[in-house]
């Protein structure tokens, strides 16, 4: 198992977690690797490594969070919430009549959040174009949605699917249409929370 060096720094008391950073750099397939760590509102750990000693690579590299986007999502739906415009016990059809389509009328929003939407897999192929946030503004990812027919693996057992990628296309199209603005949840994210807060997180494609 080859060495590799970690960058960063631990607070006293937490040097077992850089070893353990370490060692599981080490044998894991990523090249680049970061970990931050707040405790009770301290920083107490800050590390970051590379396989390919790639110096560029650092505490501040953007990378990709994977299914952690799914935190964010929520954040912009509960501030809907918050503000009184949305209910997770709604249909989503009551927010956008057009997904009503092909026996899809009775999800409600908390399904789709809880990943029981019927949408874990989708039968068709989306544009990489169409993600772009102006396409997106012209329902390009909408209508595709609208027209798709619910499936659930084995809704005998539970509806419940893990949308791994599906579940952010659909929650950005219901948060766009409610949201006052008219915001997609990557211009609401820059807007009202990485920009006031300083925080180096985006989502969506330029």
């Amino acid at each position: 198992m080859a060495k590799v060096m970690v960058d960063g720094q631990v607070a006293l008391g937490f040097e077992s977690v850089k070893r353990c950073f370490e060692k599981e750099v080490s044998r894991s397939a990523e090249t680049n690797v970061q970990l931050c760590v707040y405790h009770r509102g301290e920083k107490v750990v800050d590390l970051w490594a590379s396989k390919t000693a790639d110096t560029s690579f650092n505490a501040d590299s953007i990378v990709n969070v994977f299914s952690s986007s799914k935190n964010l999502e929520a954040l912009a739906m509960a501030s809907l919430v918050d503000q009184g415009l949305l209910d997770y016990g709604q249909t989503i059809a009551s927010y956008w009549p057009e997904f009503s389509a092909n026996g899809k009328s009775e999800l409600t929003v908390a399904d789709l959040m809880r990943h029981e939407a019927g949408l874990a897999a989708l039968e068709i192929s989306l544009d990489p174009n169409d993600l772009r946030t102006d396409c997106i503004k012209a329902n390009a990812i909408g209508r595709q949605l609208e027209s798709h027919a619910l499936h659930y693996e084995n809704p005998e057992r539970s509806k419940r699917e893990y949308h791994a990628i599906t579940r952010g296309w659909i929650v950005n199209e219901v948060y766009r249409r409610i949201d006052p603005k008219g915001r997609t949840i990557g211009e609401f994210l820059r807007e009202d929370i990485a920009v006031p807060l300083g925080i180096d997180v985006l989502l969506g494609l330029t």
